[in-house]
């Protein structure tokens, strides 16, 4: 005899924030970074046609949140984040005109120009908008994105960041100006590089032009990193 549960069932989704740094130029320097982008599709099916959303869909019974997240964002964008962190779960009722969802909510941060997106399955357009002016959105998704966006400058404040775009050498500058980009204000290299080692961070592997903060080019103190990326703490004291 089959079972049969007493109790409503709402379905489950996931959807994907993810948010694109555009590469800096070959001289940077102090140049302040452009905000970030954020990948949207426009919808090709009922509910909200025609509207732009963030990625996603429903979970098929036998995935596990990530698979299903993963599989979503390559269906109708076709891209493929590195990494892809949960941030939280949306459930109010009334979100979703089709009945009761609730939505696992994940994240990734990606190189903007290595990751173009194509449109597929159900969406009718995929394409990378600036955080700051973006169009109106379905169902809770400007609500998910502004919390996202929220939780990701908490995460840079707080804790080691930037290994997902930068895992092996890197210049001192380039991530200087993944953190200008992601906190929308002023970072100075030198401060930033003082801060990372105060947590032992970063090894230096070279400089490209003297003892320079910008030109400096240096390594993950991956262990560290992992154990930090854990633990927390109280800030990089960078004036945020």
């Amino acid at each position: 005899m089959p079972f049969t549960y007493e109790y409503p069932r709402p379905a489950v989704c996931v959807d994907c924030v993810v948010f694109g740094i555009p590469r800096p130029p070959a001289r940077a320097g102090r140049r302040r970074a452009p905000g970030l982008n954020v990948l949207l599709i426009r919808r090709l099916r009922e509910p909200f046609a025609g509207c732009h959303a963030l990625p996603g869909g429903f979970v098929e019974i036998d995935e596990p949140l990530e698979t299903a997240a993963r599989r979503e964002l390559v269906e109708e964008t076709g891209i493929t984040p590195q990494r892809m962190i949960p941030v939280g779960v949306y459930g109010d009722p009334g979100r979703d005109p089709r009945g009761r969802t609730i939505s696992a909510v994940f994240r990734a941060v990606v190189w903007k120009h290595e990751h173009v997106p194509a449109a597929g399955d159900d969406a009718e357009a995929a394409a990378w908008f600036p955080l700051r002016r973006l169009p109106p959105l379905a169902f809770d998704h400007d609500l998910i994105v502004r919390e996202t966006w929220q939780a990701l400058r908490r995460t840079v404040r707080s804790g080691p960041f930037g290994a997902e775009l930068l895992p092996g050498e890197f210049e001192a500058e380039t991530l200087a100006w993944v953190y200008r980009a992601i906190l929308g204000r002023r970072v100075e290299t030198e401060e930033l590089l003082t801060r990372l080692r105060r947590y032992g961070l970063i090894r230096h592997a070279k400089s490209r032009g003297g003892k320079q903060a910008s030109l400096m080019r240096c390594r993950w103190n991956l262990p560290n990193y992992r154990r930090w990326e854990k633990l927390g703490f109280d800030g990089l004291g960078l004036g945020l």
